[in-house]
């Protein structure tokens, strides 16, 4: 163990359960300040508490629990106090949705040929932010953009946090911090180009409270409110909203951007180029249906397929 971490902590979880798809299932493990160590089967991530106080956290697998539960081991640099140990456990278990009771969709996805391996490794867990205020302003970076833009303004913003005492790598920045860090950064230092007044808008509500992220972020708003509160904030329109109602537990609208249209037309034909007749081919997945068509798309890349060859066989 690293010079000035904590004993590890155990967090626990109900199988089905594999650390590498609740991390790899969602595109979020390669934007700053998460990042995916390949060779141990590391998820990494630089995190400010509310406290102010600023960690490097590493996750990986562990040994099961006597019960049968899966285990994930949480290391923390430097030493956390009580508290924040607690809270760093509970920020933990909503990014990798650890208390999400995804039995329903794993049924469904048994009757499915192509989905049966989801339901076997237990995927379905899509990797977030500890708050929404960083996946909102993720979400703008992805919009009308190359994925490696994204990864290169995300990049650019974390450089306006703080790093932990002993490390390199920085938090996410505050809204008051991209405020001060004001338009010309923005635009030209992140490459956020007109992107730049969205995230200053979002940053300003936020911060003088005119903005309240809470509310999309309820678990007692319908799908419908949580998608129209999202797609009411700056800089986000129904496409994205709909990838970030997702994020929050709402499965049930089906969005198409460039790239899964692409998928969705190879594989069911012209016409599910039209959301709604692609929502169809899901159907049976009920309000599961947006997280079947995430997970038929990721199933079936190359590297998940060599990596189900290994465990399924």
């Amino acid at each position: 163990m690293a010079v000035g971490a904590a004993p590890a902590l155990r967090l626990a979880v109900d199988p089905p359960f594999s650390l590498w798809t609740a991390a790899l299932l969602h595109g979020w493990y390669a934007l700053a300040p998460f990042r995916w160590l390949p060779e141990s089967e590391t998820l990494e991530r630089v995190d400010r508490l509310p406290s102010g106080a600023v960690y490097t956290v590493r996750l990986r697998a562990a040994p099961d629990f006597t019960d049968g539960r899966r285990a994930l081991e949480l290391e923390a640099r430097p030493t956390p106090s009580a508290a924040d140990a607690r809270e760093l456990s509970a920020r933990v278990r909503r990014m990798l949705r650890l208390d999400e009771d995804l039995t329903d969709f794993h049924a469904r996805c048994r009757g499915s040929r192509t989905l049966q391996p989801v339901a076997d490794l237990g995927a379905g867990r899509l990797l977030r932010s500890p708050d929404l205020w960083e996946d909102v302003m993720k979400g703008i970076c992805t919009t009308n953009v190359t994925w490696e833009r994204t990864r290169r303004m995300v990049e650019a913003l974390t450089m306006l946090g703080p790093t932990p005492v002993d490390g390199s790598a920085r938090a996410f920045p505050t809204p008051t911090e991209v405020l001060e860090a004001g338009s010309d950064f923005l635009q030209k230092q992140a490459g956020a180009g007109y992107r730049a007044r969205s995230m200053l808008r979002l940053a300003e509500g936020v911060a003088d409270g005119t903005i309240d992220l809470s509310i999309p972020d309820s678990p007692d708003v319908s799908s419908a409110e949580r998608l129209a509160a999202l797609e009411a904030l700056p800089g986000i329109g129904p496409v994205t909203a709909g990838y970030l109602a997702m994020l929050l537990g709402s499965y049930d609208f089906l969005t198409l951007d460039s790239s899964t249209r692409a998928f969705a037309v190879r594989t069911f034909g012209e016409a599910a180029a039209d959301h709604r007749k692609l929502a169809r081919h899901y159907s049976r997945f009920g309000r599961w249906r947006a997280l079947a068509f995430w997970c038929q798309r990721w199933v079936g890349g190359a590297q998940v397929q060599a990596r189900l060859a290994t465990e399924l066989a």
